[in-house]
């Protein structure tokens, strides 16, 4: 199927850029510690390969926004070029739109928001004080966060007694800010770390009193916005909500760029992922609303069962994809997880189609969407079996309508050391003709 389209090495140039390593120095880019982003310098390679150069306007999309990396991206482009934005991202998962729409309303106002978060410290503290002196109230249904293992009990008291003195700051975007870094305080409070495909338990981590955190993170919003003008005419939206129903967004005008990374279909959970930050900013009330929660991301990983329902059945394209998705299900060995890995197929292609079909309502004419997507590997030994989420996307976004321009191998993967056939990220770029 690879040869239906053109499909260049260029990991000279984007190896570096589909990762996130070296955002965390960044302005803006580095409040929030998500592994699974690319790089800042990202959309500005896309720009240059397209031979784009952006005048009067920015126009972009980001269905799969993160912690906001493309957004903030934008937005400090054009400032530096002189020119507006309009701007829309969507994210389903809690706890990274709210650290987007931090990230995303500081690059906007840049050092106009200083006065409003100096305002509002003495407040926050004194809520702070008030809440840590009724120790009894700071309780949490969370057995990971009560779990002496992970978390010391006075760690805990602490996040939640931050996180609830935001409740008195008025203004959404500066309340954003301040839970914005309370996330960041979350993990290095822990003796957990992000890894893969789960939280890892760390016995002999040295963990970081979440207090001392969050200052350093209020003080390092503070250094980033000083003398970082504000982008008064920019039209930004940040939507919490569902890439897979871009329709909701009511919006009628077309983009020029979609840019988007969605998660490869492996095994990562990131409702489960990011659990701890949810928990401590109080996102959930009992385990069964981060089930649901789950239940509500793209069917991306087998760790949860979701329902067999395939809208693509309904498709014109219907037995197309049956033929596409055959010899990927055959090769699926037979045993435990047979179920879950072609619920796994299914229902990442179910979903992507939607999204690439959303998407394509939203482009305009000869606009661009560049897709940020790794593929993987199953199984092990003679069972194992690669889902390549480059070419699955690429075919899907024919049937979705657009044009497969160019497939770009951004960075080849190894797994354990070996190599294997089609482990690799790629950038799809596609065409609305």
């Amino acid at each position: 199927m690879q040869a239906r389209w053109s499909v260049a090495d260029r990991s000279a140039d984007y190896a570096p850029l589909v990762v996130s390593k070296g955002n965390a120095s960044e302005p803006i880019h580095g409040w929030f510690h998500f592994k699974e982003g690319f790089s800042s310098h990202l959309l500005s390679r896309l720009f240059k390969d397209a031979a784009y150069v952006p005048t009067n306007k920015i126009s972009i999309l980001d269905p799969f926004l993160g912690s906001g990396t493309t957004l903030v991206s934008a937005i400090l482009m054009a400032r530096d070029l002189g020119c507006d934005v309009t701007a829309v991202g969507v994210e389903r998962n809690p706890i990274i739109y709210e650290v987007a729409k931090a990230k995303v309303a500081s690059a906007l106002r840049g050092s106009s928001l200083l006065g409003a978060i100096a305002s509002v410290e003495g407040i926050f503290w004194k809520e702070f004080e008030r809440l840590k002196s009724a120790p009894e109230s700071l309780t949490t249904p969370s057995t990971t966060l009560n779990n002496s293992n992970y978390f010391a009990a006075s760690y805990v008291r602490s996040l939640l007694s931050l996180n609830r003195a935001t409740r008195v700051i008025s203004e959404p975007e500066v309340r954003a800010v301040f839970r914005a870094c309370v996330s960041a305080a979350v993990e290095p409070s822990a003796k957990l770390r992000r890894d893969g495909r789960a939280l890892r338990y760390v016995p002999d981590r040295e963990t970081i009193e979440p207090i001392g955190s969050f200052r350093r993170s209020l003080a390092q919003v503070s250094e980033d916005l000083k003398g970082l003008s504000p982008m008064d005419d920019a039209r930004i939206e940040i939507v919490h909500g569902d890439a897979r129903d871009l329709d909701l967004l009511g919006r009628t005008e077309r983009f020029e760029w979609i840019v988007f990374s969605p998660p490869y279909p492996n095994n990562i959970d990131y409702t489960e992922v990011y659990k701890i930050e949810a928990w401590a900013l109080e996102e959930y009330s009992n385990a069964a609303e981060m089930k649901k929660q789950r239940l509500k991301t793209l069917r991306s990983h087998p760790s949860i069962r979701f329902p067999d329902e395939y809208h693509y059945k309904n498709n014109d394209h219907a037995d197309e994809i049956d033929a596409l998705l055959c010899p990927l299900l055959e090769s699926v060995p037979s045993g435990r997880y047979e179920r879950g890995r072609r619920q796994l197929i299914l229902g990442y292609v179910d979903d992507m189609l939607r999204v690439l079909r959303s998407s394509r309502k939203l482009v305009a004419r000869d606009g661009v969407c560049a897709i940020v997507v790794g593929n993987s590997v199953h199984g092990s030994g003679e069972d194992s079996f690669v889902i390549a989420a480059d070419l699955l996307l690429a075919r899907a976004a024919e049937f979705a309508g657009w044009s497969v321009e160019e497939i770009r191998v951004a960075r080849h993967l190894s797994r354990r050391g070996a190599g294997v056939a089609y482990l690799r990220e790629s950038i799809i770029v596609l065409r609305a003709d």
